[in-house]
């Protein structure tokens, strides 16, 4: 019967080029690696390498078997980390982008932290969060504007109006439109960002031009650039709330379709507790009028 180290053995004698250098990496003795790699062609009943004088070579067997070995390997990693869930019962793995981790998540983290224990991961997209979903990193992201995915549960929890943010000095007030925004010295996140990402193609189905004068680093770095009069910059409501400088003026922008959906992702396995959750969040969501 073959065995998941036998694989990890063999795949990574092939990464290496080598059983010297495989041996070294495994942390056992070329000897021993050279007898399981053996004991692997018996169990198969066909040759995985052709063993020349300038090293190993897959045969067509061998290449086969390593595609193959690769992905029963992260199958097997992806099991593992899934498994956490019945070790840990009591732990829960979020997933967040840094606005909602920021400024939606600690409402609902209060909410439940006497039952569960929480961990929290942050990424920059959506697209990050589904792929540490795919290898079993996490078990619940708060995302936006997310597609459906395969063996991923998607629900919409409220939709999220963008507002523009302007330094208090600024002549726009009077006469401000979304159009006149996206031509002014826009101070934004730079990628990968989900909500940059957002007024790009907004723009481009609108046949705007985006103008941006600076790509920050760190989305709390908008704001001093914005207070310094550096330039303006638009950010989700939720982010707005939290200014408290007179320096900057807030600005909604009254266009239904320049918002953002704010979505939970989940897997069926875990449906009973995203429904806790996710009752939680529409209680918030209920409490605050968002």
């Amino acid at each position: 019967m073959l065995k998941l180290l036998q694989l990890k053995y063999f795949v990574t004698t092939v990464k290496s080029g080598s059983v010297t250098s495989a041996a070294k990496i495994l942390y056992i003795s070329q000897p021993a690696l050279s007898k399981q790699l053996s004991l692997l062609e018996d169990e198969l009943g066909c040759h995985l390498f052709q063993r020349k004088t300038t090293g190993l070579e897959l045969t067509v067997a061998g290449h086969f078997f390593y595609t193959r070995a690769i992905n029963l390997l992260n199958e097997a990693e992806v099991l593992k980390n899934e498994m956490v869930q019945f070790t840990q019962t009591n732990t829960i793995r979020f997933g967040a982008l840094p606005s909602l981790g920021s400024y939606l998540l600690p409402s609902i983290i209060k909410k439940i932290r006497d039952t569960y224990k929480i961990e929290l991961t942050i990424r920059n997209t959506t697209d990050e969060l589904i792929q540490l979903f795919k290898k079993g990193e996490i078990d619940f992201a708060f995302v936006q504007d997310a597609k459906s995915v395969d063996h991923i549960r998607v629900e919409h929890l409220f939709y999220e109006p963008y507002v523009a943010i302007l330094p208090s000095t600024t002549t726009l007030l009077d006469s401000v439109t979304l159009k006149k925004i996206f031509e002014q010295n826009l101070v934004l996140y730079k990628h990968p960002c989900d909500i940059r990402r957002f007024f790009e193609d907004f723009c481009k189905e609108k046949g705007w031009n985006l103008s941006v004068s600076i790509d920050l680093e760190s989305n709390e770095s908008i704001i001093p650039f914005v207070t310094n009069g550096i330039g303006i910059s638009i950010i989700p409501q939720m982010v707005s709330k939290q200014i408290t400088s007179d320096d900057i003026i807030i600005k909604s922008l009254g266009e239904k379709e320049f918002q953002r959906s704010v979505d939970f992702l989940y897997k069926p396995m875990n449906k009973e507790i995203a429904k806790e959750i996710v009752e939680v969040c529409r209680l918030y969501i209920s409490e605050n009028k968002l």
